[in-house]
């Protein structure tokens, strides 16, 4: 049981007690500032207990707000990876483009984080998604792009992709 559950317990104990002691006041004819102190004592207890019911209830539809976004995200992840399988195995029929890629990646001596980098950044994904594939953070996927551009002398993502057009044509 969560803080916010026993105290909202904790408060509806409160407010039911206290609503059986001025119950039991009036009916003693004990003076009428007593029995407005135990009415606001009530008041309070479920006042208080109110609240909380509606911050557990505001609590509860954002966990699931943020696990239905979790699991739409887990989702495009693994379809993502798909894709990225597909498209690597599509390259893979194609011997001769893909011996010529992976040549040009030896050459320009890319490690194999980099190479899987630089075919994510060809195949059009965002920096996040593709720390999302590869379970990286994003800082690391960039620091990984950037060294794919300096060791091939290409300028950014659009001449990684022209270069790779070209690869495939020749």
């Amino acid at each position: 049981m969560t803080i916010d559950r026993l105290l909202m317990v904790i408060f509806l104990l409160i407010a039911a007690a206290n609503i059986s002691d001025v119950v039991a006041d009036y009916h003693m004819n004990v003076p009428l500032w007593h029995l407005i102190v135990e009415a606001t004592t009530v008041v309070i207890a479920i006042a208080a207990f109110t609240v909380l019911w509606r911050r557990i209830s505001r609590r509860n539809a954002e966990l699931s707000t943020l696990k239905e976004a979790l699991q739409r995200h887990q989702q495009q992840a693994v379809q993502r990876e798909q894709e990225a399988a597909q498209a690597q195995a599509a390259l893979q029929d194609e011997p001769n483009s893909y011996l010529a890629i992976q040549e040009r990646f030896k050459q320009w001596r890319l490690s194999p984080s980099e190479q899987e980098v630089a075919v994510l950044l060809i195949k059009g994904l965002t920096l996040n998604e593709i720390a999302e594939v590869r379970n990286t953070k994003e800082k690391t996927v960039r620091q990984q792009a950037s060294s794919v551009y300096s060791k091939s002398g290409l300028s950014g993502r659009n001449n990684l992709s022209a270069w790779l057009i070209d690869a495939l044509l020749d």
